[in-house]
């Protein structure tokens, strides 16, 4: 296995770990600093992993690795990432909503970093073992959820949220660490992008990737309304408790973790987009589950089976890109295809909020599942 890949894995394992305490409980968090469930909405529009900040951040990351190495990009949205977390803790420390705005603002451009990643790994890999190599880094990343998920529920509820996250300021500083000693990048001619080829990158030429960007901006708008808030959701309609979060989080970690080297080994031999089309599937059933769920067993089990999406879906999605985009663009057509996607779908979270403060768990639930049969339909009829 190329070093560059061991190294990602590692760094993984790492960030996978205090993500997985964060995760369960930072919904929860900011709806005790008394926040609206339509302000939490707008906070994930914003910063949130389908954020507009997260998104247009992962269109500047892929344009400035492609021009100026992977490495470096990674460096500088580690050492961004760090500035958040500093936030978050004073934000849980002074109870300030307007601090846990700003951290959201800094943590959204940290996600510069996924296509200078995702790119690395594609180059430091056989092309017949892609699929492989990123099911191998994505399960590396999850792994420490099965433990960390229901931990950080625990550590939240016993010691307050400044604890987990100075856990994760510390484990984010050894990830800067092993990024800047350990990454070794070949010495290859750059891209040099204009402004116009940015925007190239934004809005395709190829039609095949034009049907990729619509059907994935179609998917995440959809999504954003409902799955992207569900453990606040819970928490608001269900009651659920911080600690009861940590362990549906750390079910889904568990299936998602146990179904990641089999989905990758799906996707290389069947292709990417019958791996697609299966995630969306899976999802569209977990949707279903959420709709008639009443207690905490059925939420349990739909996570269960909600793991098995994303373990597809990220490994496919990757390799799509990376066998169809031109090697030296592949980090920005992976960071457009996020920005496309980011400014169509941004707003999804806040609509979802106020869609659950107008009706309650269900509508917002409904439609997301309405927008999972259109993106399927969508992906059988337009991706090829």
């Amino acid at each position: 296995m190329n070093r560059n890949v061991i190294v990602l894995i590692v760094i993984g394992l790492i960030s996978g770990t205090y993500w997985s305490l964060i995760y369960p409980v930072y919904q929860p968090f900011a709806l005790s600093l008394g926040v609206s469930m339509s302000l939490l909405g707008m906070i994930e529009a914003i910063g949130g992993g389908m954020g507009l900040l997260s998104t247009l951040s992962q269109l500047l990351g892929g344009v400035l690795a492609d021009k100026h190495g992977r490495k470096k990009v990674m460096i500088i949205a580690s050492t961004i990432s760090l500035l958040g977390f500093v936030i978050y803790l004073a934000s849980s420390s002074l109870r300030q909503v307007s601090l846990l705005v700003l951290g959201s603002i800094v943590m959204g451009c940290s996600w510069m970093r996924l296509p200078a990643r995702n790119a690395l790994a594609a180059e430091s890999s056989d092309r017949e073992v892609r699929g492989l190599t990123f099911s191998l880094m994505m399960f590396a990343a999850t792994v420490p959820g099965i433990v960390f998920s229901p931990l950080g529920g625990w550590l939240a509820e016993k010691f307050g949220y400044e604890v987990i996250f100075m856990i994760s300021l510390a484990m984010e500083a050894l990830c800067l660490t092993i990024i800047a000693i350990f990454i070794v990048e070949e010495k290859v001619e750059r891209s040099k992008l204009s402004f116009k080829s940015t925007l190239h990158i934004l809005i395709p030429k190829a039609r095949i990737l034009k049907n990729l960007y619509f059907i994935m901006a179609v998917d995440a708008f959809f999504w954003g309304l409902g799955s992207t808030l569900l453990y606040g959701f819970l928490s608001k309609s269900f009651k659920f408790s911080d600690t009861q979060l940590g362990i549906l989080s750390g079910i889904f970690t568990a299936s998602l973790a146990l179904t990641e080297i089999p989905a990758g080994k799906i996707v290389d031999k069947y292709g990417a987009k019958i791996s697609l089309i299966l995630s969306e599937l899976i999802g569209i059933i977990t949707l279903a589950l959420w709709l008639t769920a009443k207690d905490f067993t059925t939420f349990a089990i739909s996570q269960i089976v909600f793991g098995a999406s994303p373990s597809l879906w990220v490994p496919a999605l990757n390799t799509y890109v990376s066998e169809r985009a031109p090697e030296d663009k592949i980090a920005g057509v992976m960071g457009g295809l996020s920005a496309f996607r980011g400014l169509i779908s941004f707003p999804a979270p806040y609509i979802g909020g106020l869609l659950f403060e107008i009706s309650g768990f269900h509508l917002p639930i409904m439609i997301n599942l309405i927008g999972a049969i259109i993106s399927l339909v969508l992906l059988v009829a337009c991706l090829e």
